[in-house]
């Protein structure tokens, strides 16, 4: 009797492996994939940081660029400070010119003389 019991609970124990086994082939697949997934997600970020990459070197080649421009146009245009101004009989002459059509076009004038 007690080699039937025996055989009964190497049985069961042998039952119970089996279908731990069948759990862990289960959990082992679903991790596979999930892998799968993960180091699919891993080339598209790889990608997407490749691809700013590139995107942050464009931009700054353009404002490396636009620096450069904006040096060439400040050399070009000089000194700003010894820029001359109207006095304010000039800036009174060209305002009542452009207003009342009053003034003396000095230039024309001289010329014609």
């Amino acid at each position: 009797m007690e080699q039937v019991q025996e055989r009964q609970l190497i049985a069961l124990r042998i039952q119970k492996a089996m279908a731990l086994i069948a759990q862990l082939r289960d959990s082992y697949r679903e991790l596979e994939s999930r892998f799968r997934m993960v180091e699919t997600h891993n080339i598209e970020l790889q990608e997407l940081i490749d691809k700013v990459s590139a995107d942050q070197q464009v931009v700054e080649q353009a404002i490396e660029s636009a620096m450069e421009g904006l040096v060439g146009l400040e050399t070009s245009l000089g000194d700003l400070d010894n820029f001359g101004t109207m006095d304010l009989t000039e800036l009174e002459d060209a305002e009542a010119f452009t207003i009342g059509n009053e003034g003396e076009d000095l230039e024309t004038f001289e010329e014609n003389n």
